[in-house]
């Protein structure tokens, strides 16, 4: 047996995860905040991609519940579920459902996939009548676990997720919706679930469905390899159009575009990220595993001060394989084996310093600085970062300020003559600032004294 250990300089607790294949790694952090606690509230997200072959779930659960995940996007796969008209089989779902549950998972349920005996009449309204019994049947197994139901996986891109036409996927969603609101008054239903941001196609359902059927709007805003702040999206520009000129927008643009659209319809209604990864490949698209980890954290942090997105669903835990030049395969905060990447420690760093924290505001987005603030009790966290090579900021403050990086390696600074308004330096790696109330932060054009 092979011992896989990386240390990380908050040590409060070591954790040892037993993975599929035998190995072992240690992970030395704080402890989770709320280990067991469902926090509804919480941001952070993730693709649980448990299968009925997982071989070890219960170690799989336990490195999402140490990396502080509060929320997993699972599949209840309807043709798993359903294997003939009327005749469901559920035991499968029930244990994980319980699982994520005693993890301090919450649960949003994506009710998706056709069986065979539906596919092939995809287009019919007897097909939208299968979908709603099949709804129907899960929201009363589980509506007193889950209150969150997604409706379809990213019907605008077609192939083997969507085999039909955008005005069944309305019909799904309108018949669907209504069917768990009905069942169910306090769940919510999260309707689109796109691939992309795609105004077009998101326009069209909302004129063809009743605005009262979904309560969430979901999206995958995929945009490897550029950063979110960059008004350029190659990804969407090459593999869906080259021609849009949404490709021109950075990803907050794109949250308000959306904001927008849903209000010509209605008031706005919450957004959830659904799919969101930094593919950690070598070949095009690629990003090195510490790129990967400052892109997390970035996008987490720009979600919430956004005001518009409230969770962001990562995609996924573990590599779906170990081709390092495979897209597919490098999606994971851990690979393969179960050895955690940068992105892990960056996601449970992240979640340490910001769950239950509120958002205050974003103080500055000039010059390419980036500086967002939470605050709880007398104590405010900043996450700061430039999307230049370097750039400074002066930060006033009393008593004494920490810093730690994305993985969570703490320096600190104390308060003297020299150090009232401390310039501090930052990069592309976001920063976290931990100081009393009252923080104040200016952008300096230089490192000058």
């Amino acid at each position: 047996m092979i011992a896989k250990t990386v240390l990380i300089s908050v040590l409060l607790q070591a954790v040892s995860f037993a993975a599929s294949c035998g190995e072992y790694f240690t992970v030395n952090l704080p402890p989770p905040p709320y280990p067991d606690e469902l926090l509804p509230d919480s941001p952070f997200g993730i693709n649980t991609a448990i299968s009925g072959s997982e071989p070890n779930r219960d170690n799989r659960l336990k490195i999402m519940q140490q990396a502080g995940i509060k929320w997993g996007r699972q599949d209840l796969t309807w043709r798993r579920i359903e294997v003939e008209p009327g005749v469901y089989k559920w035991d499968y779902y029930d244990r994980v459902v319980d699982e994520l549950i005693a993890h301090g998972i919450m649960i949003l349920a994506n009710l998706a996939y056709e069986p065979d005996w539906v596919r092939e009449k995809i287009n019919s309204p007897e097909a939208v009548e299968a979908y709603v019994r099949f709804v129907r049947a899960a929201v009363s197994r589980y509506k007193d676990k889950i209150k969150h139901w997604q409706m379809w996986n990213e019907p605008n891109f077609g192939g083997h997720f969507w085999r039909s036409t955008p005005e069944q996927y309305a019909n799904f969603l309108s018949a669907a919706g209504k069917a768990i609101h009905e069942l169910d008054p306090e769940a919510k239903v999260a309707g689109f679930n796109t691939a992309f941001v795609d105004l077009r196609w998101t326009e069209k359902i909302l004129s063809l469905i009743p605005y009262d059927c979904f309560d969430i709007l979901c999206f995958h805003p995929y945009r490897p390899p550029n950063s979110p702040e960059e008004k350029e999206d190659l990804w969407f520009r090459d593999h869906y159009s080259k021609t849009d000129p949404f490709t021109g927008y950075d990803y907050l643009a794109q949250v308000d575009k959306l904001h927008e659209l849903m209000s010509r319809f209605g008031k706005p209604k919450p957004m959830w990220v659904t799919e969101i990864c930094w593919n950690s490949h070598i070949h095009p698209y690629g990003s090195s595993e510490l790129r990967q980890a400052d892109m997390l954290v970035r996008f987490y942090v720009l979600s919430i001060a956004s005001g518009k997105v409230e969770k962001v669903f990562w995609w996924t835990l573990r590599d779906g394989g170990t081709r390092e030049y495979d897209q597919g395969d490098m999606v994971g905060l851990v690979r393969h084996d179960y050895t955690p990447k940068y992105s892990y420690y960056a996601f449970a760093v992240m979640s340490r310093m910001l769950e239950g924290k509120k958002f205050l505001g974003r103080l500055t987005e000039e010059n390419d600085v980036y500086v967002v603030k939470f605050g709880e009790g007398d104590t405010e966290t900043l996450v700061a970062w430039t999307t230049r090579p370097y750039a400074y900021i002066r930060v006033t403050f009393e008593n004494q300020l920490r810093f730690y990086d994305v993985l969570g390696v703490k320096r600190v600074v104390p308060l003297n003559e020299r150090t009232g308004a401390l310039p501090v330096p930052l990069s592309p790696s976001p920063t976290y600032l931990v100081g009393p109330k009252g923080l104040r932060v200016k952008i300096v054009p230089s490192p000058g004294w």
